[in-house]
């Protein structure tokens, strides 16, 4: 029995999706691949989790069935590296949807429940608990908009591009929400939480490019303005210089998650050629990376039982 699921990008809504505030989130190309075996195998913080939920809401068999699933996440690797791409989630769902598959209950929105509880649990059982984001987008595919575990799909506006990029260095995600967290209490924290949720919910509610592009633009200054009131480093310089590059383009580069590493986002009107936003992050010192939105979610190959 096999599964896949998509990693994910969270394009705008970082830190304010925790309280309450809308993410916007796309399903990209890569996939891990879950299978079951014939026999159990040593599972990670997270399948254990999900072997748990399963046996509490399904029953024995399918928490025996997860018990035997391995994953392939290599697609969501960089040279050996973590690409940001929200490997622990599309892990999740994809053995859940393999586990439900080997017992004959696969059902995408009883996958992405069971999924979203066991990675819950495995976080809180780490101290840093996040939003079920990444979870919605390998479950749903496409693109969504993610607001206290409702899901919502979008179209984005036609005449917007989007590139990504890898700044060369994994971000730790638990590390950077803890320390964003801590430093709550400063004055223009809250300010800028708050700036980082309006300028996600104009992307999730613009028609046109010019008003993505604005939503954008308004998210990046906004990580910006976060990263200086907590005095957190979210913004790597690279991209700093890459959004001094990119601004006379008109293109918008800003960082993906938690920030401080993993992926960039670079928003563009279709028109402009790619060529130029790929010197421009050579010239920057970052590695353009060959990604596009997976319309399709947790999926299982082939007939279904």
């Amino acid at each position: 029995m096999i599964a896949t699921a998509p990693g994910k990008i969270m394009l705008t809504g970082e830190y304010a999706v925790l309280d309450g505030g809308a993410a916007v989130v796309i399903a990209v190309d890569r996939r891990v691949r879950a299978t079951v075996g014939p026999a159990p195998v040593a599972l990670s913080e997270f399948l254990a989790a999900a072997a748990e939920e399963l046996g509490r809401e399904v029953g024995a068999e399918a928490a025996a069935a997860l018990a035997r699933v391995t994953v392939d996440s290599e697609a969501l690797r960089q040279d050996g590296h973590k690409l940001g791409l929200g490997s622990s989630a599309a892990a999740t769902v994809a053995a859940v949807a393999a586990a439900l598959h080997a017992v004959g209950a696969f059902d995408r929105a009883h996958v992405g429940r069971l999924a979203a509880a066991a990675h819950a649990a495995a976080q809180g059982r780490r101290g840093a608990a996040g939003s079920g984001a990444d979870i919605a987008a390998s479950t749903w595919g496409g693109a969504i908009v993610f607001t206290r575990g409702a899901v919502a799909p979008i179209a984005l506006p036609a005449g917007l591009a989007l590139d990504v990029a890898w700044t060369g260095a994994p971000a730790d995600t638990a590390t950077l929400v803890a320390a964003v967290t801590a430093a709550r209490a400063r004055p223009g924290v809250d300010a800028a939480l708050a700036a980082i949720a309006a300028a996600s919910a104009a992307l999730a509610g613009a028609t046109t490019a010019p008003a993505a592009l604005a939503g954008f633009a308004a998210a990046a200054e906004a990580t910006a303005r976060l990263a200086a009131t907590t005095g957190v480093a979210l913004v790597p310089a690279a991209v700093r210089a890459l959004q001094l590059r990119l601004a006379p383009l008109g293109a918008v580069a800003k960082t993906t998650g938690a920030g401080g590493g993993d992926l960039v986002v670079i928003a563009r009107p279709a028109a402009l050629a790619r060529n130029l936003v790929t010197a421009a992050l050579v010239e920057a010192g970052l590695c353009p990376l060959s990604l596009a939105l997976d319309p399709t979610g947790v999926d299982i190959p082939g007939p279904r039982p």
